[in-house]
């Protein structure tokens, strides 16, 4: 007696599953994509933590003496300048500490913010921050968080953010 072979096969066919994997593939693209979006957002929540930080230690700067201090180090007149090449006065030293989370090297001057920054840079005084009172801050958001637009923005020592200077 000959038993068929094929009768007493149980399990699944190709085409079922190639249907699980492509599904399983798609899903966890869509993942993948939600992780970005939360990764790029966290980001851009520490940019804006970390200047405001540098705003506070801007104003308090301020505050402090009987004139106005010039910034040393970062003393933007004519160009922008890296926040991290401040080393005064005062409690602007800390300014080192600052880097924007997506770049490599934040002591590299070319990956500076400028007027016309388009991507992910590091932190910069704008051109015209000479002083605590008249400092900016630029920095650059993926994504929109907390009420600002994606791009180029900028801080003051108020701590009031505006959108980069047409």
């Amino acid at each position: 007696m000959r038993k068929n072979f094929w009768k007493n096969q149980t399990g699944f066919t190709l085409i079922e599953l190639l249907v699980v994997i492509s599904i399983i593939g798609v899903l966890s693209s869509m993942v993948v994509v939600s992780v970005n979006d939360a990764r790029a957002k966290a980001r851009d929540a520490r940019r804006l933590s970390d200047i405001r930080q540098m705003a506070n230690l801007l104003a308090i700067q301020a505050t402090e003496g009987q004139t106005v201090a010039n910034l040393e180090g970062c003393n933007a007149v004519s160009a922008e300048k890296n926040v991290r090449s401040c080393t005064g006065p005062g409690q602007i030293t800390q300014f080192i500490n600052f880097a924007d989370p997506s770049i490599a090297d934040p002591d590299n001057n070319g990956t500076i913010c400028t007027a016309g920054s388009n991507s992910v840079c590091q932190y910069s005084m704008t051109i015209g921050s000479t002083n605590v009172e008249n400092a900016e801050i630029y920095v650059y958001l993926e994504s929109s968080v907390a009420g600002l637009e994606a791009g180029l923005h900028y801080i003051n020592p108020n701590g009031v953010f505006d959108s980069h200077k047409k």
